[in-house]
């Protein structure tokens, strides 16, 4: 079982990457910009422009967000091109699975605040307020519409816990897809290491460093014995 430290020290290991280190600050950035489009969010409850209105909510901040990790992580730079290089060649899903994590995050969030895709599915008129019974706003039925207020609430919380349940669903095939496309890329593009070979080389590094750090006639005496210990003498 793992340990507090070891989850800190993954999560540190994760942070230097530069995918990490770019794509969890400004997923919290995310974060707040859709708490703060929630709080100055207002649905026309028209039936025109309710799914206009959520349509450009999901696709403008998405779509800018792929450009700005395009811009940042420059996937084909990295391969996708003909003059990569072999150490850097990648292909087309590892590359740009890092550049849709801010635009499925911010997909997620909005899904999972449910208002959007309620106020996309609202075909009546009516004006936006605040439901104590929902404990949040919807579109309140006007007039016309008043005597099926009951159904049309209850309609609203549904479409409410649809969206929910449709962002946990994107949350999980994203991440079922990522771990499936690095584990196949990882196993078949030839790029995997031997852990032997890897603590070989690290304790040859070690010695050569500690190695480094010893006057001349203490490595003198330190060959002697290491020569010593692998020729011995017999009788």
């Amino acid at each position: 079982m793992a340990t507090p430290r070891d989850l800190l020290r993954k999560l540190h290991a994760f942070l230097k990457q530069p995918e990490g280190f770019i794509a969890f600050p400004l997923s919290l950035l995310l974060y707040g910009l859709e708490k703060l489009i929630e709080i100055i969010f207002s649905c026309p409850c028209t039936v025109n422009l309710n799914k206009k209105l959520t349509a450009s909510i999901f696709i403008g901040p998405a779509l800018f967000s792929f450009a700005l990790m395009f811009l940042l992580l420059r996937p084909f730079r990295h391969g996708l091109c003909l003059f990569a290089n072999d150490e850097t060649q990648q292909s087309c899903p590892t590359a740009f699975a890092p550049c849709l994590i801010l635009p499925v995050m911010w997909s997620v969030f909005l899904l999972l605040d449910g208002d959007y895709v309620a106020c996309a599915m609202t075909d009546w008129m009516g004006v936006y307020v605040f439901d104590d019974e929902l404990n949040r706003f919807w579109c309140k039925p006007t007039a016309e519409m008043y005597a099926n207020k009951t159904e049309l609430r209850d309609q609203t919380r549904e479409f409410i816990h649809e969206s929910q349940f449709l962002g946990y669903v994107v949350l999980a095939v994203y991440s079922v897809l990522v771990i499936i496309v690095v584990g196949i890329y990882d196993c078949f593009s030839g790029k995997t290491y031997d852990s032997s070979n890897v603590l070989l080389e690290r304790s040859r590094q070690n010695e050569s460093g500690s190695l480094g750090g010893l006057k001349r006639p203490q490595l003198k005496k330190h060959q002697r014995r290491r020569k010593g210990r692998f020729h011995p003498r017999h009788l």
